[in-house]
């Protein structure tokens, strides 16, 4: 609400000579971003809209960093994971993979889609592993011998078992 008050302030305030200056066709202005200047703080505008703080402070605690997994398609993994996690492994991370797909389509291709998957997956397999393979995968990631990656975590459980310091 701040930097659209603002904005509609800036767009508007515009004087003659900066109309000319800085004109656009249409009557638009495009003032450089060092000329521009703002008619109160942030702090003087939350001081004006106190109620803004009310809604800040209660919201707080929603906030939701990671989205949570379907619970059918966690039940279905640790199923799979539970009956052979070595015979199922490659149907296990082609569902992770498929869940997160369907999770996050709503966001734009790109590098943050991309990374976002990839960090799904990654712990979504560290929660479904089964216990002789998480206790040693967390203790080799706590002692940094490996990280939290995808590849790193499947190459500990199919190839590197029994990996020591």
């Amino acid at each position: 609400a701040y930097m659209r008050e603002a904005a509609e302030v800036a767009k508007n305030a515009g004087t003659d000579e900066e109309k000319a200056k800085n004109g656009l066709t249409g009557g638009k202005i495009s003032t450089p971003a060092d000329q521009l200047k703002l008619p109160k703080t942030f702090v003087q505008y939350m001081e004006e809209h106190s109620g803004l703080r009310n809604i800040v402070e209660e919201g707080k605690g929603k906030l939701q960093w990671e989205r949570d997994i379907p619970a059918a398609a966690l039940a279905n993994l640790e199923s799979l994971a539970a009956s052979d996690f070595k015979a199922n492994l490659g149907k296990i991370i082609h569902d992770i993979y498929q869940t997160a797909h369907t999770m996050f389509s709503d966001m734009p291709q790109g590098d943050h889609k991309k990374r976002a998957k990839y960090r799904f997956a990654s712990k979504t397999l560290m929660r479904i592993l089964p216990n002789s393979l998480k206790g040693e995968v967390e203790g080799l990631i706590e002692k940094k011998t490996i990280t939290l990656d995808l590849y790193e975590i499947l190459g500990q459980c199919t190839w590197g078992q029994k990996k020591e310091v």
